[in-house]
C-alpha cells in the first residue's frame, strides 16, 4: 500500500494539471474570438477594451508605413481601427479556419471577405494573440501585405531593372 499512494498521488495531481491547461486553452481560445467578433461584427469597442490587459499591444506585422509598429490600447481603439474603417466601409466578414491554442496564447487561422475603398479586398489571416492575467496582452496581425499595398493603398508594383 506504501508504494501505491505515491503513483496514485502523482496520476491524480496530473490529470488535475491537465485540465486546468485544456480549461486554460479553451478560455484564451473563446477570449480570442470574442475580441475579434466584439471589433468586427458587433463594433463593441468598449467591450473589446475590457478583454485587453492595461499593457496591451497590437502590431501589424505587414511590410508597409504601418507595419512593424506596436500600438497601445488606446492608440489600437481610438486611432488604427477607424483607419481600417475608412479603408473597409462596408466592414469585413472573418471566418475562422483554424485555430492553435495553449495556456499561454491563441493563433487563430482567419479568411477575410470585404470590399476595400479600392474593390474585393479578400485576405488570408493569422492574429497571434498572447494573453496576461487573463486578458489579452499582445495582438501580432500577419496577413499579405502586397495585397494591402495594392488593393488598399493603390501602391503599384514596378519592376525591378
Amino acid at each position: 500500500m506504501n508504494k501505491l499512494l505515491p503513483i496514485l498521488l502523482a496520476i491524480l495531481i496530473t490529470s488535475c494539471s491537465t485540465d486546468t491547461v485544456d480549461n486554460n486553452r479553451q478560455y484564451n481560445i473563446d477570449l480570442a474570438q470574442d475580441w475579434m467578433d466584439n471589433l468586427f461584427i458587433h463594433s463593441d469597442f468598449e467591450s473589446a477594451r475590457s478583454q485587453m490587459h492595461s499593457e496591451f499591444t497590437f502590431t501589424y506585422m505587414g511590410i508597409t508605413e504601418t507595419g512593424g509598429i506596436p500600438y497601445t490600447k488606446d492608440v489600437f481603439i481610438n486611432d488604427y481601427l477607424p483607419i481600417v474603417g475608412e479603408l473597409l466601409p462596408n466592414g469585413i466578414v472573418l471566418t475562422t479556419t483554424d485555430v492553435i491554442a495553449d495556456e499561454n496564447g491563441v493563433a487563430l487561422m482567419q479568411t477575410g471577405d470585404s470590399e476595400g475603398i479600392n474593390g474585393e479586398y479578400d485576405n488570408q489571416y493569422v492574429f497571434t494573440f498572447k494573453m496576461k492575467d487573463g486578458l489579452i496582452h499582445t495582438v501580432e496581425e500577419f496577413n499579405s501585405d502586397l495585397l494591402v499595398a495594392t488593393r488598399l493603398y493603390r501602391n503599384e508594383l514596378l519592376p525591378l531593372d
